[in-house]
């Protein structure tokens, strides 16, 4: 299947009035089958620093569950226009392998009827209901001790990709300077 060269549209299956959990997963599941992607799966996940993602090796779209119950009832159209930006990254890598939001990408966004689609339009704000859980780690400058980013869990990154990373804006003083410490109390 060839991305569309002008803008022709991909029918979809008929949209659901709601956007209710379950309506949302019945609608992935006949868009995925509808689209020759019967190997994919949809499901949620529990981010909230991204709206959805698709995962190309696992063969999984999936949404986050915190972003559709803030957005079912403020903005349902935001949440199915997600759900579609994910099945275009989908077509593109199983059709031409391509990642990312670049020309090919945005082809398949308008055949499935969100043209100008961007990487991330998130307007409605909203966090988890986990308890925030203190930082573990960090990156900081070998050398002065600044702390650039903090995680929960350890990083799994190596020493030897680490020492080609920088912190964007002060390439010059933390190209290979940067490491991973341990915070503990």
């Amino acid at each position: 299947m060839n991305p569309p060269a002008a803008e022709p549209q991909i029918p979809l299956p008929p949209r659901p009035a709601g956007a209710s959990p379950a309506e949302v997963e019945q609608y992935a599941a006949r868009c995925l089958v509808h689209l020759h992607l019967g190997d994919w799966q949809f499901g949620w996940d529990k981010t909230v620093r991204r709206l959805g993602c698709c995962k190309m090796q696992q063969r999984r779209i999936s949404l986050s569950r915190y972003y559709a119950e803030a957005y079912a009832t403020k903005d349902a159209d935001q949440l199915w226009r997600t759900l579609l930006h994910e099945l275009a990254h989908a077509l593109a890598w199983v059709h031409h392998g391509a990642r990312g939001h670049g020309p090919v990408w945005k082809r398949y966004c308008a055949a499935l009827g969100i043209p100008g689609e961007r990487a991330s339009t998130r307007e409605v704000e909203f966090s988890s209901p986990r308890p925030a859980q203190p930082a573990r780690f960090s990156l900081c400058h070998q050398e002065t001790g600044e702390v650039f980013r903090t995680y929960t869990r350890k990083p799994r990154i190596t020493p030897k990709r680490l020492s080609h990373c920088y912190i964007p804006g002060r390439k010059a003083d933390t190209l290979g300077r940067l490491t991973i410490r341990s915070l503990k109390p």
